[in-house]
Protein backbone atom coordinates (compact mmCIF):
# COMPACT_ATOMS: atom_id res chain seq x y z
CA UNK A 1 0.00 0.00 0.00
CA UNK A 2 2.97 2.52 1.09
CA UNK A 3 4.59 1.61 -2.80
CA UNK A 4 0.80 2.67 -4.18
CA UNK A 5 1.22 5.81 -2.23
CA UNK A 6 3.98 6.64 -3.52
CA UNK A 7 3.41 5.20 -7.39
CA UNK A 8 0.07 7.70 -7.59
CA UNK A 9 1.28 10.50 -5.42
CA UNK A 10 0.52 12.89 -8.04
CA UNK A 11 -2.64 11.50 -9.15
CA UNK A 12 -4.47 8.45 -10.75
CA UNK A 13 -3.48 9.25 -14.47
CA UNK A 14 -6.59 10.54 -16.34
CA UNK A 15 -6.42 8.42 -19.83
CA UNK A 16 -4.40 5.11 -20.53
CA UNK A 17 -1.34 6.93 -22.02
CA UNK A 18 -0.53 8.59 -18.85
CA UNK A 19 -1.24 5.45 -17.08
CA UNK A 20 1.70 3.66 -19.01
CA UNK A 21 3.66 6.64 -19.08
CA UNK A 22 3.32 6.91 -15.36
CA UNK A 23 4.00 3.15 -14.87
CA UNK A 24 6.87 3.23 -17.38
CA UNK A 25 8.91 5.45 -15.09
CA UNK A 26 8.25 3.40 -11.71
CA UNK A 27 8.48 -0.21 -13.29
CA UNK A 28 10.28 -2.13 -10.69
CA UNK A 29 8.24 -0.74 -7.81
CA UNK A 30 4.87 -1.55 -9.82
CA UNK A 31 6.03 -5.01 -10.59
CA UNK A 32 7.09 -5.21 -6.69
CA UNK A 33 4.15 -3.85 -5.63
CA UNK A 34 1.72 -6.30 -7.21
CA UNK A 35 3.82 -8.84 -7.20
CA UNK A 36 3.55 -9.00 -3.44
CA UNK A 37 -0.25 -8.64 -3.57
CA UNK A 38 0.15 -11.93 -4.97
CA UNK A 39 2.19 -13.61 -2.77
CA UNK A 40 -0.11 -11.95 0.12
CA UNK A 41 -3.05 -13.59 -1.46
CA UNK A 42 -1.34 -16.99 -1.29
CA UNK A 43 0.00 -16.57 2.32
CA UNK A 44 -4.47 -15.90 3.00
CA UNK A 45 -4.91 -19.91 1.84
CA UNK A 46 -3.56 -21.75 4.41
CA UNK A 47 -5.43 -19.32 7.40
CA UNK A 48 -8.60 -19.28 5.38
CA UNK A 49 -9.11 -22.87 5.93
CA UNK A 50 -7.72 -23.53 9.00
CA UNK A 51 -10.20 -20.79 10.09
CA UNK A 52 -13.28 -22.36 8.79
CA UNK A 53 -12.28 -25.74 10.59
CA UNK A 54 -12.74 -24.35 13.35
CA UNK A 55 -15.71 -21.48 12.73
CA UNK A 56 -17.65 -24.15 11.20
CA UNK A 57 -18.29 -25.49 14.58
CA UNK A 58 -19.87 -22.50 15.85
CA UNK A 59 -22.19 -21.30 13.16
CA UNK A 60 -21.57 -23.25 9.62
CA UNK A 61 -23.84 -20.93 7.29
CA UNK A 62 -21.50 -17.91 8.29
CA UNK A 63 -18.34 -19.55 8.06
CA UNK A 64 -19.51 -21.07 4.93
CA UNK A 65 -20.33 -18.29 3.35
CA UNK A 66 -17.86 -16.20 4.55
CA UNK A 67 -14.70 -18.37 3.47
CA UNK A 68 -16.43 -18.88 0.04
CA UNK A 69 -16.41 -15.05 -0.05
CA UNK A 70 -12.69 -15.21 1.32
CA UNK A 71 -11.53 -17.49 -1.20
CA UNK A 72 -13.57 -15.60 -3.91
CA UNK A 73 -11.59 -12.94 -3.07
CA UNK A 74 -8.49 -14.90 -3.17
CA UNK A 75 -8.97 -16.40 -6.82
CA UNK A 76 -10.07 -12.83 -7.80
CA UNK A 77 -7.65 -10.71 -6.78
CA UNK A 78 -4.92 -13.07 -8.29
CA UNK A 79 -6.66 -13.91 -11.73
CA UNK A 80 -8.10 -11.06 -12.57
CA UNK A 81 -7.29 -7.72 -10.58
CA UNK A 82 -3.32 -8.61 -10.02
CA UNK A 83 -2.90 -10.32 -13.65
CA UNK A 84 -4.21 -6.98 -15.34
CA UNK A 85 -2.07 -4.83 -13.30
CA UNK A 86 1.07 -6.56 -14.06
CA UNK A 87 -0.27 -6.79 -18.15
CA UNK A 88 -0.51 -2.83 -17.90
CA UNK A 89 2.99 -3.02 -16.92
CA UNK A 90 4.45 -5.51 -19.26
CA UNK A 91 2.76 -2.75 -21.79
CA UNK A 92 4.11 0.23 -20.36
CA UNK A 93 7.76 -1.33 -21.08
CA UNK A 94 6.41 -1.59 -24.47
CA UNK A 95 5.30 1.94 -24.10
CA UNK A 96 8.26 3.33 -23.35
CA UNK A 97 10.51 1.49 -25.55
CA UNK A 98 8.41 2.29 -28.76
CA UNK A 99 9.86 4.87 -30.85
CA UNK A 100 6.89 5.51 -33.37
CA UNK A 101 3.51 7.27 -32.60
CA UNK A 102 1.56 4.59 -34.55
CA UNK A 103 3.31 2.00 -32.28
CA UNK A 104 2.75 3.72 -28.97
CA UNK A 105 -0.84 4.20 -29.49
CA UNK A 106 -0.97 0.35 -30.51
CA UNK A 107 0.06 -0.02 -26.89
CA UNK A 108 -2.13 2.37 -25.73
CA UNK A 109 -5.09 0.70 -27.56
CA UNK A 110 -4.37 -2.78 -26.07
CA UNK A 111 -4.45 -0.82 -22.25
CA UNK A 112 -7.42 1.12 -22.60
CA UNK A 113 -9.54 -1.91 -21.38
CA UNK A 114 -7.38 -2.84 -18.15
CA UNK A 115 -7.15 0.56 -17.74
CA UNK A 116 -10.75 1.66 -17.71
CA UNK A 117 -11.70 -2.03 -15.82
CA UNK A 118 -8.94 -1.12 -13.39
CA UNK A 119 -11.17 1.14 -10.70
CA UNK A 120 -14.09 -1.61 -10.26
CA UNK A 121 -11.59 -4.34 -10.38
CA UNK A 122 -9.70 -2.58 -6.95
CA UNK A 123 -13.26 -2.10 -5.37
CA UNK A 124 -13.94 -5.57 -5.68
CA UNK A 125 -10.63 -6.79 -4.57
CA UNK A 126 -10.79 -4.74 -1.84
CA UNK A 127 -14.26 -4.70 -0.92
CA UNK A 128 -15.08 -8.90 -1.38
CA UNK A 129 -12.66 -10.42 0.80
CA UNK A 130 -13.63 -7.91 3.70
CA UNK A 131 -17.31 -8.98 3.42
CA UNK A 132 -16.67 -12.63 3.44
CA UNK A 133 -14.15 -12.39 6.76
CA UNK A 134 -16.64 -9.88 8.34
CA UNK A 135 -19.09 -13.03 8.43
CA UNK A 136 -16.65 -14.61 10.44
CA UNK A 137 -16.72 -12.55 12.70
CA UNK A 138 -20.19 -13.73 14.19
CA UNK A 139 -19.33 -17.54 15.32
CA UNK A 140 -15.18 -15.95 15.82
CA UNK A 141 -17.06 -14.10 18.84
CA UNK A 142 -18.06 -17.45 20.60
CA UNK A 143 -14.99 -19.88 19.60
CA UNK A 144 -11.43 -19.63 20.69
CA UNK A 145 -10.64 -16.35 18.77
CA UNK A 146 -12.33 -14.53 21.19
CA UNK A 147 -14.61 -11.52 21.48
CA UNK A 148 -12.10 -8.60 21.14
CA UNK A 149 -10.62 -10.54 17.77
CA UNK A 150 -14.41 -10.35 16.34
CA UNK A 151 -14.87 -7.16 17.29
CA UNK A 152 -11.21 -5.91 15.82
CA UNK A 153 -12.10 -8.30 12.90
CA UNK A 154 -15.66 -6.00 12.43
CA UNK A 155 -14.08 -2.60 12.63
CA UNK A 156 -11.69 -3.42 10.42
CA UNK A 157 -13.75 -5.01 7.84
CA UNK A 158 -16.07 -2.73 7.93
CA UNK A 159 -13.11 0.26 7.00
CA UNK A 160 -12.29 -1.91 4.21
CA UNK A 161 -15.55 -2.65 2.28
CA UNK A 162 -16.16 1.73 2.93
CA UNK A 163 -12.78 2.17 1.48
CA UNK A 164 -13.14 -0.07 -1.27
CA UNK A 165 -15.18 2.20 -2.72
CA UNK A 166 -12.75 4.68 -3.18
CA UNK A 167 -11.75 3.90 -6.68
CA UNK A 168 -15.02 4.76 -8.00
CA UNK A 169 -16.10 7.78 -5.17
CA UNK A 170 -13.96 10.71 -5.49
CA UNK A 171 -13.61 11.53 -1.15
CA UNK A 172 -10.97 12.24 0.61
CA UNK A 173 -12.20 10.41 3.59
CA UNK A 174 -13.04 7.30 1.47
CA UNK A 175 -9.17 7.44 0.14
CA UNK A 176 -8.14 7.64 3.36
CA UNK A 177 -9.88 4.92 4.57
CA UNK A 178 -8.56 2.58 1.41
CA UNK A 179 -4.93 3.72 2.66
CA UNK A 180 -5.55 2.16 6.06
CA UNK A 181 -7.67 -0.84 5.38
CA UNK A 182 -4.82 -3.43 4.55
CA UNK A 183 -2.77 -2.60 7.26
CA UNK A 184 -5.75 -2.90 9.63
CA UNK A 185 -6.70 -5.94 7.79
CA UNK A 186 -3.15 -7.57 7.94
CA UNK A 187 -2.80 -7.05 11.59
CA UNK A 188 -6.28 -8.53 12.40
CA UNK A 189 -5.00 -11.59 10.16
CA UNK A 190 -1.86 -11.63 12.61
CA UNK A 191 -3.25 -11.96 15.45
CA UNK A 192 -6.06 -14.85 13.91
CA UNK A 193 -3.03 -16.49 12.61
CA UNK A 194 -1.11 -16.11 16.74
CA UNK A 195 -4.57 -17.03 18.24
CA UNK A 196 -4.40 -20.64 15.45
CA UNK A 197 -0.96 -21.04 16.66
CA UNK A 198 -1.41 -20.90 20.15
CA UNK A 199 -4.09 -22.94 20.11
CA UNK A 200 -2.92 -25.33 17.67
CA UNK A 201 -2.63 -28.69 19.91
CA UNK A 202 -6.59 -28.30 20.43
CA UNK A 203 -7.31 -28.30 16.49
CA UNK A 204 -8.00 -32.27 16.42
CA UNK A 205 -11.12 -31.75 18.46
CA UNK A 206 -12.87 -28.92 16.64
CA UNK A 207 -16.28 -28.76 18.44
CA UNK A 208 -16.28 -25.57 20.34
CA UNK A 209 -15.16 -27.13 23.76
CA UNK A 210 -11.87 -26.40 25.30
CA UNK A 211 -9.87 -29.58 25.78
CA UNK A 212 -7.08 -29.83 27.79
CA UNK A 213 -3.71 -30.83 26.32
CA UNK A 214 -2.31 -34.41 26.46
CA UNK A 215 0.04 -33.40 28.56
CA UNK A 216 -1.99 -31.58 30.93
CA UNK A 217 -4.91 -34.78 31.13
CA UNK A 218 -2.14 -37.13 32.08
CA UNK A 219 -0.84 -35.19 35.08
CA UNK A 220 -5.24 -35.19 36.10
CA UNK A 221 -4.91 -38.78 35.74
Amino acid sequence: MIGGLDLYKSGYPSNPAAYLQLVSQHQGLANGLWSLWILGDFLLVAPTVAAYLILRHYNKTMALVGTLIAGLYIFYDISVTELNSLTLVSLSHGYASATTDALRASYVGAATYGYAALPLQTVLSFGVGSVGWLLWCVPMAKSLFGRPTAVFGVVVNLVGIIGAAAPVVSSSILGWLQVVAPPLIGLWFIVVGFKLYRHSNQFAYLDGTTYPTVQTATIER
